[in-house]
């Protein structure tokens, strides 16, 4: 009898310290799961802060708020642009690659503006919808002879690069199928995505 007055206790404290042991590794490992999730989230924020970083080399998809704009795109606008007003933008990537910024301007009496920019806040070029019509006749022949099974639509891109020199994106469609074509004034292709 006095043996199981003995074992009866040794046995419920050793069930409660396997029980606390237990809890205590459910414990830890609770704690680094929200240590690895934590340095995850910090990662996540931290490459969304740094779009002005020049060490970032890729920015996040989709529309990036104005107040995250690298340092000097604002300056750029008001000092070029003055009375327009930046209203969004963008990662857009360049047509031979690379990242960019795509900044939508306005101003009221005028047409609206796109502004290329790169991660940095260095400036690419302008960009401006006009109608097709504007494009040179050797734009036009080299959609009727490399493109003519694509269809391209009534607006195209005027781009003016920051060496002032002038560019022509036009969008093409065949189907289901969409590319951007940059062409020179004379008509020579300077990209195709």
């Amino acid at each position: 009898m006095n043996l199981k007055k003995i074992t009866m206790p040794l046995m419920a404290l050793a069930l409660s310290l396997i029980m606390l042991s237990c809890n205590n590794e459910k414990n830890e490992k609770d704690e680094k799961d929200e240590a690895t999730e934590t340095t995850q989230q910090e990662k996540m924020e931290d490459d969304k802060v740094n779009i002005a970083d020049p060490v970032t080399t890729a920015l996040p998809a989709g529309e990036i708020t104005l107040d995250r704009l690298p340092a000097g795109v604002k300056e750029f606008v008001a000092k070029n642009y003055p009375g327009y007003a930046m209203v969004k933008a963008a990662s857009d990537p360049l047509c031979k690659g690379g990242d960019a910024i795509d900044v939508a301007i306005s101003k009221t009496g005028a047409p609206n503006l796109s502004l290329i920019f790169t991660p940095d806040g260095s400036y690419v070029q302008q960009e401006e919808d006009v109608p097709l019509t504007t494009a040179s006749a050797k734009i036009k022949n080299t959609l009727k002879a490399k493109y003519a099974d694509y269809s391209a639509g009534t607006q195209i891109e005027k781009l003016i690069l920051a060496d002032n020199s002038v560019q022509y994106l036009v969008d093409l469609s065949k189907g289901s199928i969409t590319k951007e074509v940059i062409f020179t004034t004379d008509g020579m292709v300077v990209c195709e995505n």
